[in-house]
């Protein structure tokens, strides 16, 4: 009979947690289609907007093709640990990004703004050889990439660059 009453008392708590969670998941799902700087591109965006075929739209098939996205992210956010790094990544900084490329967890360093930080030789070499650049880096090689296939990745890299406009933000 006691047990009884405290399954009673459960109920009231799982179907309470269970309304706050699903609150919760819909205002995560509809609330970002009501804001408005999510729905436009910013000035990031339009930096990273590829024509087909260009250096930079290859490279960025070569990010994808050779599993970058894996160890980079490219996501700068709103803590005292990426300061350095450049501007806080915004939503519209992404809005012609297919598939988007924010990445989940930093084994190498994040890229978001790595266009800023190196030039293009430095970058084919660190592809070639990143312990050569990165005394101790985990990265593996690209050396069997063609010159073209690294100059193609090297110039996607290098257009990961924060627009003017967003130097300052």
């Amino acid at each position: 009979m006691a047990s009884s009453k405290a399954e009673k008392s459960i109920a009231p708590i799982v179907l309470g947690s269970l309304a706050l969670f699903l609150l919760g998941v819909i205002g995560t799902v509809t609330l970002p289609f009501y804001d408005s700087s999510m729905q436009k591109p910013n000035a990031n965006a339009e930096l990273r907007h590829y024509a087909p075929n260009t250096p930079e739209a290859r490279g960025r098939a070569l990010y994808i093709r050779e599993g970058c996205h894996v160890c980079h992210t490219q996501f700068v956010r709103p803590v005292k640990a990426d300061s350095n790094l450049g501007p806080v990544s915004a939503a519209g900084d992404y809005f012609y990004d297919a598939p988007p490329l924010l990445g989940t967890v930093r084994t190498g360093a994040d890229l978001m703004w790595v266009g800023k930080r190196w030039n293009k030789e430095w970058l084919i070499r660190n592809l070639k050889n990143p312990r050569e650049m990165l005394p101790g880096s985990n990265m593996p090689r690209y050396d069997y990439l063609t010159d073209q296939e690294l100059s193609d990745l090297a110039a996607y890299l290098m257009s990961l660059r924060p627009a003017p406009q967003a130097e300052g933000r």
